[in-house]
């Protein structure tokens, strides 16, 4: 005989007392009982560091103090990569690794198998900071660090902890990456950077800038040479509408390096002194009025006598100039605008006039684009150069017999020295060539004054294949109108001179803008 199923009840539901029932209702009269002070719950505000302003952090700035997490070391051993050299590598300043004395615990308890990791935390050369916080584990360390001291970049590849690290503004995060370090940060141009700086100086409270950006500093793109150049400010002289244009900028832009120099090292500018040799002087370099028009502003100025110049040199000079830590000059002026209100954007843009859509009721657009996006008259200069470990304590270049060029500039803050290089117009080559190599460290060790532990040899950090945005006449520095109230300002195609020209196009866009009335208005943007 079966057995019979029950029937599932859908209707039913529990029974409850009702609201007015005596049950209820809380007695009064009771006797309260006091919260534990463990359960009280504490409510305020957390207060950001004085040295965070606008999302930006001020405080950061060479040398460069790294947090450096244990498996980050792990990953730099298998990666068979130095340290301190990759660090200063990717940064191009001086940096300082730092191990907390939680992340030397947690390596100790990992045993033999992190022995190695141990020895490399240990060295004596990395700082050391105590800890006086209860518990050993490190990721809580790190995160209760940065957020108290935001003077850090943090080297790990841990995923939990980057996620929390990304939660804290301006904090960097560095990798190890395919066998070299990364890091995470943005940038733009010189030239869009300065431009970007100059205009927001004459902005009222109303009206805002906008920078687009499409590179990263920590990139090897050829098409974003700012990051890579070999910056150093030297005089060329001309007699060309588009040279005696170039004087004047170059000029405003000395007197402002001159500035920074002196006010803030950590810039990446520093005073040097330079050194120039020619074997073939081209004939502005022969008439003297011309000469002392280009290079009459610079300090200590004098052009060198017969016997002063080496064999085979018939014109040399000498003068106080200054050299740019370019990554560091980039990042330098990219947090000045942070800190001045500036909004950027990682976009790639296309066309000048896709701009005006990037933001609202965008009127202005600066088009600093390098190449002008789609200017048939722009054309690429393909460089090569070569960076090195060596210091050196001048900037010299040399004119060959041939009319060739050859340089070494010095990158202030243990940033190594550029050796170069080549012109080559509307080469699209990406790859450095090692014959290039051999002759532009060979003609260095010749001439150039290297310190005598070097003798001859040099330590190449890496060959740099760039691309400098040049432009047929001259850079273009025009206003356009596109529409009803709405402009373009274009200023690109300063070619291997975006350095030395930079202050001085932005102060010449700035007059344009304000020639045509664009500064004045609800919003601005670049």
């Amino acid at each position: 005989m079966g057995v019979a199923k029950k029937t599932r009840k859908f209707a039913q539901v529990k029974r409850a007392i009702k609201k007015h029932d005596d049950r209820a209702k809380k007695d009064n009269n009771a006797p309260k009982q006091d919260k534990a002070k463990g359960d009280e719950v504490v409510r305020a505000i957390p207060q950001a560091p004085s040295n965070m302003f606008f999302a930006a952090n001020t405080a950061l700035g060479p040398p460069y103090h790294v947090l450096v997490d244990t498996n980050f070391v792990s990953h730099s051993i298998r990666a068979k990569t130095d340290m301190l050299k990759s660090m200063m590598d990717l940064l191009y300043a001086k940096c300082i690794p730092t191990f907390t004395d939680c992340t030397i615990a947690e390596l100790e308890k990992l045993g033999d198998k992190f022995r190695l990791a141990l020895r490399v935390a240990k060295d004596p050369r990395w700082a050391r900071v105590r800890c006086d916080h209860p518990g050993t584990y490190a990721d809580d360390c790190l995160v209760d660090r940065i957020t108290k001291h935001r003077i850090y970049i943090v080297a790990t590849n841990d995923k939990d902890l980057v996620r929390r690290i990304r939660k804290i503004p301006g904090v960097p995060i560095m990798k190890v990456a395919r066998a070299k370090y990364v890091i995470e940060s943005k940038s733009a141009g010189v030239i869009g950077l300065t431009t970007a700086l100059r205009i927001q100086e004459t902005l009222n409270r109303n009206q805002r800038i906008y920078l687009i950006a499409r590179d990263f500093p920590s990139t090897t793109s050829l098409n974003y040479a700012s990051p890579w150049a070999g910056a150093h400010y030297r005089p060329v002289p001309g007699s060309t509408s588009q040279a005696v244009r170039e004087e004047a900028q170059a000029k405003e832009t000395y007197a402002y390096l001159k500035h920074l120099a002196s006010s803030d090292p950590s810039s990446g500018v520093a005073a040097v002194e330079g050194i120039e040799h020619l074997e073939n002087p081209p004939a502005e370099y022969l008439d003297e009025k011309n000469v002392q028009e280009c290079y009459g502003h610079l300090d200590g100025f004098r052009v060198l006598e017969r016997d002063e110049c080496p064999a085979g040199v018939k014109w040399g000079a000498r003068y106080d100039t200054f050299v740019i830590n370019s990554p560091v000059y980039c990042a330098h002026l990219l947090r000045k605008f942070v800190l001045g209100g500036g909004v950027t954007r990682e976009y790639t843009v296309l066309d000048p006039k896709e701009a005006f859509y990037l933001a609202p009721n965008v009127k202005t657009v600066v088009n600093c684009s390098g190449l002008g996006l789609g200017d048939e008259k722009s054309f690429i200069i393909r460089g090569q150069t070569c960076l090195v470990r060596n210091p050196c304590s001048q900037t010299v270049t040399r004119q060959n017999v041939d009319g060739s060029w050859s340089f070494c500039i010095p990158r202030p803050l243990s940033g190594g020295t550029i050796i170069g290089g080549t012109k080559q117009p509307h080469n699209y080559d990406p790859n450095p060539s090692t014959e290039t190599r051999e002759r532009l460290l060979a003609n260095a060790a010749k001439w150039f004054p290297f310190t005598p532990e070097s003798e001859g040899k040099f330590d190449v950090i890496r060959d740099v294949v760039g691309r400098r945005p040049a432009r047929e006449g001259g850079m273009r520095i025009e206003t356009e109108k596109v529409g009803d109230s709405r402009f373009v300002v274009h200023a690109y195609g300063a070619g291997g001179r975006g350095f030395e020209l930079s202050w001085g196009v932005a102060g010449d866009v700035v007059k344009l803008m304000a020639s045509n009335g664009l500064l004045v208005g609800e919003k601005a943007s670049l």
